[in-house]
C-alpha cells in the first residue's frame, strides 16, 4: 500500500475513519473542459469557460495536501491542452501526493519524457481498435497515437492503465480490448457510458439495459478467469449487474474522502453530482473548508464511473477491492502470454 501512499498518510486515513470525519484523501483536479475530440459520447467540451490559473490551482493543492490529500488525479476535457499541466502536476508530487493524469494520448509527444518521476501514473482513454476507436474520437490517426503514448509512458517506468467508455459502438469488442491490453502490459477499465457527464439522474445510454450490463459483467468476469489485466474488482462487476440501480448516493464516499476540484474552483462529490447541491467555490472560501462544508447528495441510484465506484469499495474496506487496488499499485501486470 505504502507504494500508492504515504504510511503516514494511510494513518491520518485510519483516524478519520474510525471517528467517522471527513477527510479529502484523493482529489480530482479537472484543469479543462476543453478538449481537441468531439467524442460520441461527451459533452463535457460544450461546458467549457472559466479556469484558474496554474498558481490557483497549485495554491489549491498546497491547502488540500496540509488537510490530508494523499492522492492527486488530473483530467479534462483533455489535461494537456494546458501547458502548464506538467507543472501543477509536479506542484503535486513535490508536495508528496501520488499522482496521476488521464488523457487522449494526443498531445503527449515529450510531455510524459518530461514528466518521467512526477506522474506515477497515466490513464489512456482507448475505445476500441483501431477502426472504432478512430470513428468514436472522430479523429482519423487516434488510435496510433493513443497506442505509441502507452508504450512510451511504460518505457518511463509509469504506471499504465486504459479505460474504455462502453456503448453500442464497441460493446460486442470487449474481449478484443481487454485482449489489446494484455499484449501491451497494462491495467483496462471498462465503463458504461452515461447519457450525461454533468447528471447521474439522466441515467445511462439508451442501449445500455440492465440486461446488456449483466451480459458485460460476465463477459469481464470471463475475462478475468482467462488471466487477462482487468482492474474492475469484482464489486464494480456486482454493481454494474444491479443497473440501472448501482448504488445509494447518499452511502457513497464521495464528498467524504474524495471528491472534485472543477476548473472554476467549485468543490463538488463528483462531476455527476455538480449541479444537485450548493457547493462552494474554493477561490472565494478556500479549498479545505470547500471540501468540509460540502453538501452530500441525498438520494441517487449511484453510477458506474469505474474509478468512483473503484475508489468508493475501497473506502468501504471491500477486501477484494483493496486487493485489487494493491495489484495495480505494484506496477505493469505483464504482458499476456509473457
Amino acid at each position: 500500500m505504502t507504494a500508492l501512499v504515504k504510511a503516514r498518510d494511510l494513518v491520518r486515513l485510519g483516524v478519520a475513519r474510525a471517528v467517522g470525519r471527513a477527510l479529502p484523501f484523493s482529489v480530482t483536479f479537472i484543469l479543462t473542459h476543453r478538449c481537441n475530440f468531439r467524442c460520441e459520447y461527451c459533452e463535457i467540451p460544450e461546458r467549457a469557460a472559466e479556469e484558474m490559473s496554474d498558481a490557483e490551482f497549485c495554491a489549491a493543492i498546497d491547502e488540500l495536501r496540509a488537510a490530508g490529500m494523499a492522492r492527486a488525479s488530473f483530467s479534462g476535457g483533455e489535461v494537456l491542452l494546458r501547458r502548464d499541466a506538467p507543472r501543477i502536476v509536479g506542484h503535486a508530487k513535490r508536495a508528496g501526493c501520488f499522482t496521476s493524469m488521464n488523457t487522449n494520448g494526443w498531445r503527449t509527444g515529450n510531455v510524459l519524457r518530461d514528466m518521467s518521476g512526477l506522474l506515477d501514473m497515466v490513464v489512456l482513454s482507448l475505445d476500441g481498435p483501431e477502426p472504432v476507436h478512430d470513428l468514436v474520437r472522430r479523429r482519423p490517426g487516434s488510435y496510433a497515437r493513443v497506442i505509441a503514448a502507452i508504450e512510451q509512458a511504460r518505457g518511463l517506468g509509469m504506471s499504465v492503465a486504459t479505460i474504455t467508455v462502453v456503448g453500442p459502438w464497441n460493446v460486442a469488442r470487449i474481449e478484443e480490448i481487454a485482449e489489446l491490453a494484455g499484449s501491451l502490459g497494462v491495467w483496462a477499465y471498462f465503463q458504461p457510458a452515461h447519457e450525461e457527464c454533468f447528471d447521474a439522474e439522466a441515467g445511462l445510454h439508451p442501449a445500455l439495459t440492465p440486461a446488456v450490463l449483466a451480459e458485460v459483467a460476465d463477459r469481464l468476469e470471463r475475462l478475468r478467469a482467462r488471466g487477462l489485466p482487468l482492474g474492475a474488482s469484482p464489486g464494480f462487476l456486482r454493481r454494474l449487474r444491479r443497473a440501472p440501480r448501482f448504488h445509494d448516493c447518499a452511502a457513497c464516499h464521495a464528498g467524504r474522502y474524495f471528491a472534485t476540484v472543477m476548473p472554476e474552483g467549485w468543490v463538488v462529490p463528483c462531476h455527476l453530482t455538480s449541479g444537485t447541491g450548493k457547493y462552494l467555490n474554493g477561490r472565494e472560501v478556500g479549498f479545505a473548508r470547500a471540501f468540509f462544508e460540502m453538501p452530500h447528495p441525498q438520494a441517487g441510484d449511484g453510477c458506474a464511473i469505474s474509478p468512483y465506484v473503484e475508489t468508493d469499495l475501497i473506502f468501504r474496506l471491500d477486501p477484494r477491492a483493496i486487493a485489487a487496488a494493491l495489484r495495480r499499485g505494484d506496477g505493469a501486470p505483464g504482458r499476456a502470454g509473457g
